[in-house]
């Protein structure tokens, strides 16, 4: 159980029997009542937001979640396959869980994968992973005024933005969490 003190920012509740993360929270005290915290919460299972306002000495429970390391191996129509590390076990996972971001992962990539209730609920990629630049124009020269960007077709198929010196064939890293590039890749 988590008391009124202890309700932040990032906090993992259970609100509505579902997991849900706090993603604001306000104290408020009142003049002749008891504190407050007005609070936005995001449910990790179905996206959904809900407001819902702490009063002081209120208890809520804490999400039991566990994250396992896992490295995915291959997709397969509209799952993911990954292999957990400590178990060497095989999972299946929907690929609406990485809501959008599955053109990130390739063979070998290693994330953490949560769970609640024994099912798998989302899948955290590392915030920066390094690609192979797969294709992407050639520079224009005399343009350099300008922080010019083009579009480069990574490895996995995902088109990010990258400067316009960058060529085919390169390694960049791109961050996972702002779709964007980083800088080049330095091994």
């Amino acid at each position: 159980m988590i008391d009124f003190s202890q309700i932040k920012l990032g906090a993992v509740v259970l609100y509505n029997d579902q997991p849900c993360v706090v993603t604001k929270c306000d104290f408020v005290k009142m003049n002749r009542g008891k504190p407050v915290k007005q609070s936005s919460l995001r449910s990790l299972i179905s996206g959904n937001s809900y407001n819902y306002t702490f009063k002081s000495g209120e208890n809520i429970e804490e999400a039991d979640l566990k994250k396992e390391k896992a490295t995915f191996m291959y997709a397969s129509g509209d799952s993911l396959s990954f292999m957990i590390a400590s178990t060497y076990e095989t999972v299946e996972i929907p690929k609406e869980v990485l809501a959008g971001k599955d053109d990130y992962l390739r063979e070998g990539l290693e994330v953490l994968i949560v769970f609640f209730d024994e099912n798998a609920i989302s899948v955290d990629l590392p915030i920066k992973i390094d690609y192979e630049i797969k294709k992407t124009d050639p520079a224009v020269k005399g343009n350099s005024v300008n922080n010019i960007t083009k579009d480069a077709e990574l490895e996995t198929g995902r088109v990010v933005k990258v400067p316009a010196f960058i060529e085919t064939g390169e390694r960049i890293l791109v961050n996972t969490v702002e779709d964007s590039y980083v800088e080049r890749f330095r091994a």
